[in-house]
């Protein structure tokens, strides 16, 4: 084999390790976007749930506690009272709200981790 031939098989060797070596990168960061991906889809249907369950039992509750309450306002205090009930009430949801915004800010951002091991890949690439 002449020396010209083993320098082309040498480039064609690297270039081809070189591809192979970026295709499994790329394969493992893929894996790693679909298990996150599976992570973010099983927080938002388990916060999704616990929220049906706040809201349900809520509204049960406040579906009893109201009607009792409502009875004894009237008795009481006629259209003022149920006003004020009514202002309770919504001042309730609005907490519960504001409680599940500060949630979804408070968490991670989807994709966290894929995201710092390309900006890590970039910054090996750069290096070199």
């Amino acid at each position: 084999m002449r020396p010209s031939e083993t320098h082309t098989a040498g480039w064609s060797g690297s270039i081809r390790r070189i591809g192979t070596g970026l295709l499994e990168l790329i394969r493992c960061r893929f894996e790693l976007f679909t298990t996150e991906l599976q992570e973010e889809k099983l927080r938002l249907i388990h916060l999704l749930l616990w929220l049906a369950v706040a809201l349900t039992l809520g509204v049960a509750g406040l579906l009893i506690g109201l009607g009792a309450l409502i009875i004894w306002v009237w008795m009481a205090a006629g259209y003022l009272g149920l006003i004020a009930l009514a202002l309770a009430a919504l001042a309730v949801a609005a907490g519960i709200v504001l409680a599940i915004r500060r949630r979804i800010k408070t968490d991670p951002p989807p994709f966290s981790a894929t995201a710092g091991e390309f900006k890590k890949d970039i910054e090996c690439l750069r290096r070199d």
